[in-house]
């Protein structure tokens, strides 16, 4: 096909407004017959390794390879290249994640969060899951799949919305190999950083190997407090590893041992104040006033076991999973409303207020999986899945003498508050696939879940009459379903339509005995039905890519965070809706010349009235924009010897949100944030073994918004997280 057939044909997709779902781009190998054709991945979406072209759910898959060159090291970097993932980010280590518009301001995550087969975080809605959802650094992975849609059936709890999973490299047999990182970076208005990567692949006899690696990162500040003389105080240290062992006996035989470890400290909070009305700087550009300093911390941890047995006609998995989840925030409260008006510093007589939130996780999960080998007839899964976790939450208020910002000599605690509590769950799931003929078969899936809880709370100090402490417990079950016919129309083109459902456990309250009787004791599991239309499609001889999806969610029971007869308490209220498309383009148009377009637009809405937080039919879901969307570009061609160049570019935008319901209580129940672009380019040199690479993020240095809160800053001000202005970086990698 020639070039001018080409982008006609680009064009005219781009004019009618195909609509396209996310797909994967990474390294398989090319088919033998085109050397330019478009690669596929596999995916273990199912909890079985398949083609991402087959998956009849909409999935994203990005490569290890394409994380590397983008510098995609977090959530906030690779959300772009996700069609349907939205964020609420103050600062790295709390993040919401969202999808399709699924986010209503709840303490528990819609949205789960797996390590290969480890679940990680909170399953209940007592230690904030919603924003401490486990953002791993990506280095040393083969992909990150990002699965849309209700995952109840094979993930359980919180996957009500979907899945995140970061997919590692396992060790290889019988091969030593190595790759090296070095990275720095500078941030316009702010500060450098610069970090070190390193992985090892160590045979250990034919039937051993070892794979050890791990990183070391300065993060550059960007945000300054003129009324501290602190600037660019914001960064802070992230490092890591982790260490996978892999034992083969036989060849029937592999257990894998793996161990994940990631700190993560900053100095001070990447919040900007900001006027409430006209998001205007209340300070001045990348700036905010706070009595004292605001660091935190994030510790995961996860250790995994897992054991796979191909016994011929069906294969056995045991996976077993401790994990430890440890966060530590310190805030300065005194500016915080604890009324519409009225701060902690109004209500304490001119003093002050610092808060220290500490949380910490302990996880043990057991999962066993017996599948049937693939055949043209019937497909079968069976599991059982038990998990115990033990949650702390810690939280301390002192009161301050300001502007000084110390404690205030001769007054106690204002306030000690402990929470502990138990979440148990066990639960059984299946699923087959009846191949009626060659081209159609027809998925469908269960899984029954129960779980036990029970919440224990203490408080006192000054605020508290007298100390008091109490237990809740509460118990809950849920039946969760999926079905999903497909076709192959041929070898290059599937139909699927897909139907399935998702939850988020219930809990108890944490409520004093004399609480009243309005204020409920406990809260109900929140539900999700996700119907879903969607063709993957592979044309022109591997040089076009097209995958489409149609979906239509109903979240019932909503897990809402609610102010009861002046209780903070996670309640149930109305119902919501999302629906529409999503779409993944990727075109070869000449030879070296790689094009992906990714978009989503999603109408989430309330359908029913939620008085709790004061929302209202017809009310946006939160941080859920209507369109997002991102095109990327790269080219690449011999330059010398064995040296190749490369040439990207990426644009993405980002179109404009609501707030969380109730986020202006003096005005309208939610506040809208506008849209914003962002820019990225990188030019590099590649010979297979060695790389250096120039790279830039948001080009145009936009404050786009990525969190609000109206309260925190000083004159009843409100502050805001924004992108990370612009960086500029240089990154040099080899391999061995």
């Amino acid at each position: 096909m020639n070039l001018t057939l080409r982008l006609a044909v680009l064009a005219v997709l781009g004019t009618a407004g195909i609509c396209l779902a996310p797909r994967s781009w990474a390294a398989d190998a090319l088919p033998a017959d085109n050397a330019d054709a478009l690669s596929t991945i596999v995916v273990t979406a199912e909890k079985r390794e398949e083609k991402l072209k087959d998956v009849p759910m909409s999935v994203t898959a990005l490569s290890g390879d394409t994380l590397d060159k983008h510098q995609y090291r977090d959530f906030r970097d690779y959300a772009v290249m996700v069609p349907g993932l939205s964020l609420v980010s103050g600062q790295p280590g709390l993040t919401t994640l969202a999808l399709r518009g699924q986010n209503a301001g709840g303490v528990g995550s819609t949205v789960a969060v797996y390590i290969d087969e480890s679940p990680f975080g909170s399953s209940s809605a007592l230690l904030n899951g919603a924003i401490l959802s486990g953002d791993f650094d990506t280095w040393d992975l083969q992909r990150v799949e990002v699965l849309r849609g209700p995952q109840g059936t094979l993930y359980g709890a919180n996957s009500e919305g979907g899945l995140l999973k970061f997919v590692t490299q396992a060790p290889v047999l019988g091969s030593f190999s190595g790759a090296g990182e070095v990275t720095g970076e500078s941030v316009a208005h702010g500060a450098n950083g610069a970090d070190v990567r390193g992985v090892v692949n160590l045979p250990i006899g034919d039937k051993i190997a070892l794979r050890v690696g791990g990183f070391d990162q300065d993060v550059a500040g960007y945000v300054s407090d003129p009324s501290r003389k602190m600037v660019d105080f914001s960064g802070g240290h992230k490092y890591g590893g982790r260490a996978s062992l892999l034992f083969q006996p036989i060849d029937s035989l592999t257990i894998r041992l793996t161990g994940t470890s990631q700190q993560s400290n900053y100095n001070g909070t990447p919040d900007v104040d900001v006027n409430p009305v006209t998001f205007r700087p209340a300070v001045g550009d990348l700036q905010q006033e706070r009595f004292v300093n605001q660091p935190s911390s994030f510790q995961y941890k996860n250790y995994n076991a897992t054991i796979t047995w191909n016994a011929g006609p069906f294969s056995i998995l045991s996976t077993t999973t401790y994990g430890i989840l440890n966060s530590d925030l310190f805030s300065d409260d005194t500016n915080v409303q604890i009324a519409p008006g009225v701060t902690f510093q109004t209500a304490l007589g001119g003093l002050g207020a610092t808060l220290d939130n500490l949380v910490n996780l302990k996880k043990f999960a057991q999962e066993v999986r017996v599948s049937s080998a693939a055949n043209d007839f019937i497909e079968w899964q069976v599991g059982g899945y038990f998990t115990r976790e033990q949650g702390h939450l810690f939280q301390h208020l002192v009161a301050i003498d300001v502007p000084a910002g110390t404690p205030t000599v001769g007054l106690p605690v204002l306030e000690f508050a402990e929470l502990d509590s138990i979440y148990k769950e066990s639960s059984g799931f299946g699923n087959v696939t009846v191949h009626v003929i060659p081209q159609f078969d027809v998925q469908a899936g269960g899984r029954y879940s129960k779980n036990e809880q029970v919440a224990t709370e203490s408080l006192s100090g000054l605020l508290v009459p007298a100390p008091i402490s109490f237990s809740t417990p509460a118990s809950g079950h849920v039946w969760t379903y999926s079905a999903a016919p497909r076709w192959h129309i041929d070898a290059d083109n599937m139909l699927y339509f897909r139907w399935a459902t998702g939850f988020r456990p219930g809990g108890p309250n944490a409520l004093p005995p004399g609480a009243p009787p309005d204020v409920p004791r406990q809260f109900g599991a929140d539900k999700t039905s996700n119907l879903e239309l969607g063709i993957k499609s592979t044309l022109l001889q591997g040089l076009l890519s097209i995958d489409a999806a149609f979906f239509h969610v109903d979240w019932t029971n909503i897990q809402l965070l609610e102010i009861v007869n002046a209780n903070g308490v996670n309640g149930n209220g109305g119902k919501a809706r999302s629906q529409g498309f999503e779409w993944a383009l990727g075109y070869v148009p000449i030879h070296g010349l790689t094009l992906q377009w990714t978009a989503a637009y999603t109408d989430a809405k309330l359908t029913t009235d939620a008085p709790g937080v004061k929302g209202h039919t017809g009310d946006r879901l939160p941080y859920a924009p209507k369109w997002g969307t991102s095109v990327d570009g790269e080219y690449d061609a011999p330059a010398f010897g064995q040296w190749k160049y490369l040439v990207g570019a990426t644009w993405s935008f980002v179109g404009n949100r609501s707030t969380d319901f109730g986020s202006d209580p003096t005005a309208k129940t939610q506040v809208s944030l506008p849209s914003y672009n962002t820019y990225g380019a990188r030019v590099g040199l590649d010979n297979d073994l060695y790389r250096v690479t120039l790279y830039a993020k948001n080009l145009s240095d936009s404050r786009g918004i990525t969190s609000y809160a109206y309260s925190g800053a000083p004159g009843l001000n409100g502050s805001i997280g924004i992108t990370q202005p612009r960086t500029v970086g240089v990154t040099l990698s080899a391999k061995f």
